[in-house]
């Protein structure tokens, strides 16, 4: 299965690479700089590999959980303030609006699991909804 969380925050991170406080706006970003990982029970761990000056960054696992947590909001907030900018500065370099939610990776991808390898003992044959499951 993997770790949903880590993978949904990735993608949420990567969406805006590039664009973060003290980031090169004329530099192209790379697909790959950031990495997430579980540390613990209760943290995961970004690595920015873009600014390898920064310290990596430790965030609950709780609010990876909640989906309605905006993690590049709160990336952008981290990161800027471990470079030495002010509230204000930072908000004022967002060039984007705050980007979607965490959502529940977790749910989907057992929903993804469940869809892909079906057919299960004694479902009915004629019974192929391509929607069937849905885990929250």
């Amino acid at each position: 299965m993997g770790d949903p969380l880590a993978d949904r925050a990735m993608e949420l991170l990567h969406r805006e690479s590039g664009h973060y406080p003290g980031d090169d706006a004329d530099k192209i970003p790379d697909p790959d700089r950031f990495l997430v990982y579980r540390v613990s029970e209760s943290e995961h761990v970004i690595m920015d590999r873009e600014e390898r000056r920064d310290p990596e960054i430790t965030i609950l696992t709780s609010s990876l959980l909640n989906p309605r947590f905006c993690l590049e909001g709160w990336y952008a907030q981290r990161v800027g303030r471990l470079r030495g900018y002010l509230p204000r500065e930072i908000r004022r370099m967002r060039t984007r609006s705050q980007g979607p939610v965490m959502g529940v990776p977790l749910g989907q991808r057992v929903t993804e699991l469940l869809q892909e390898n079906g057919p299960y003992e004694k479902d009915l044959v004629q019974y192929s909804h391509p929607e069937r499951f849905e885990c929250l």
